[in-house]
């Protein structure tokens, strides 16, 4: 018998039109069935299941890095801002600027409060995701504000604490210029001061000036130390108004850690100067 005859019959039996038909049909039924299975007891498609853990609010330290005045000037607490690629935003909850260096660059750190999941994973480490991805030390954030966007980078994330926890400090340093220019000496003198924000945040104790020395070698290859013929070791007694973090150690000024060894430029009333701190008091 042939597979399919003159009537066009499949093996006599079935039409091969009506095969199809019903091929097709068992297609739609099966496609049908996958949706149900796939859907939740609501009828609605099923989606992906959310991190396992507690809604909880933490509080999160963003240094934003140098900033120019006009967003400087206009961060404030209680602004919200929408985190770049999420539905996710950040209230701020404190701003702190550093007082400008010499050379005009600020920096900024701000304190925000972000809602998400907190949770343990399979190794029972504590987890905090925002929008479904962890949130770690050293993460960076893209914050839109609006009318400016930038990024920020994770310093601390803490279940309390909606200040930066940063007090104003006094501190007296030695800053040692070395091989100045005798008529840059002269400029030098008690209770200068360099101004910031209409701040002072450093003013001259006092002023000591000696010969500088340089190092030459003979012509039998002796090394010796000789004074400058002109230009002058000077040495500034300062007080800066510096700034202590309950987070952090040590002391900061500008926004940089002050120790034995640092380089600051101080913006004086006719003068910029340079040197190193060679005592802390």
């Amino acid at each position: 018998m042939p597979l399919i005859d003159d009537d066009g019959s499949l093996l006599g039996v079935i039409n091969v039109i009506d095969a199809l038909v019903v091929g097709l049909l068992l297609v739609v039924v099966a496609a049908g069935v996958g949706l149900v299975v796939t859907g939740n007891s609501g009828g609605e498609p099923a989606t992906a299941a959310e991190p396992n853990g507690d809604p909880e609010t933490r509080y999160v330290t963003l240094e934003l890095g140098s900033q120019p005045d006009y967003v400087a000037d206009r961060l404030d607490e209680n602004e919200t801002a929408a985190i770049a690629g999420s539905d996710d935003n950040v209230s701020l909850t404190d701003v702190f600027v550093t007082a400008p260096a010499a050379d005009g660059s600020q920096t900024v750190r701000v304190r925000a409060a972000v809602d998400g999941v907190a949770g343990g994973d399979t190794h029972d480490l504590d987890r905090f995701r925002v929008g479904g991805d962890p949130l770690r030390l050293g993460d960076s954030l893209r914050l839109d504000l609006g009318w400016h966007a930038t990024n920020g980078t994770v310093t601390d994330l803490s279940t309390e604490g909606e200040t930066l926890a940063i007090e104003p400090t006094t501190t007296v340093v030695d800053v040692e210029l070395d091989n100045v220019d005798p008529n840059v000496a002269d400029e030098l003198g008690v209770n200068m001061s360099e101004t910031a924000r209409g701040e002072t945040i450093a003013t001259i104790e006092s002023v000591e000036r000696e010969p500088a020395t340089v190092i030459i070698e003979s012509d039998d290859g002796n090394i010796y130390e000789r004074e400058h013929p002109r230009n002058e070791r000077v040495t500034l007694t300062v007080e800066l108004q510096t700034t202590a973090h309950e987070r952090e150690t040590g002391t900061r000024f500008r926004g940089d850690r002050l120790e034995a060894g640092t380089t600051i430029a101080l913006d004086l009333d006719t003068t910029t100067v340079s040197g190193t701190v060679t005592d802390i008091e």
